[in-house]
């Protein structure tokens, strides 16, 4: 859940072609129910990214990339390195949409080991450890 929303409905209403995006961050925990998220991190195509950019979202920063935003997205072009057609590759797909797997977002959240991406690791750990 995202702010008391479900996460998969609200990319749905996006409308936003197949393999033109992800889903990273959070946005898995939500939509496993591990964590309630704040925000919905995607990473798009150039194409869409050029499409949002031309319906007005609006422009801000990740630490290492120019982003759009609206409501309750961020939108990017890349993570940790790899485009939306990379990272598609190993996605895991929840009613439809493409998510950053746990075991890449536990990988990321380890290596940034900030307060918040370390208890995350303890609850992806903990999810893992229950569906084994």
């Amino acid at each position: 859940m995202i702010n008391g929303m479900n996460i998969v409905d609200e990319v749905q209403k996006l409308g936003l072609p197949a393999d033109s995006y992800i889903v990273v961050g959070s946005g898995i925990l939500a939509a496993l129910n591990i964590r309630d998220s704040n925000d919905i991190d995607m990473i798009v195509s150039s194409e869409i990214f050029e499409m949002l950019q031309k319906q007005g979202w609006e422009e801000g920063e990740w630490v290492d990339q120019k982003v759009l935003k609206k409501g309750l997205f961020d939108v990017g072009k890349i993570w940790s390195g790899k485009s939306v057609d990379e990272l598609l590759r190993t996605s895991t797909v929840i009613n439809g949409i493409p998510f950053l797997t746990l075991s890449d977002l536990r990988e990321w959240k380890q290596e940034h080991a900030r307060p918040k991406d370390l208890q995350d690791v303890v609850l992806i750990d903990r999810y893992l450890k229950s569906k084994s």
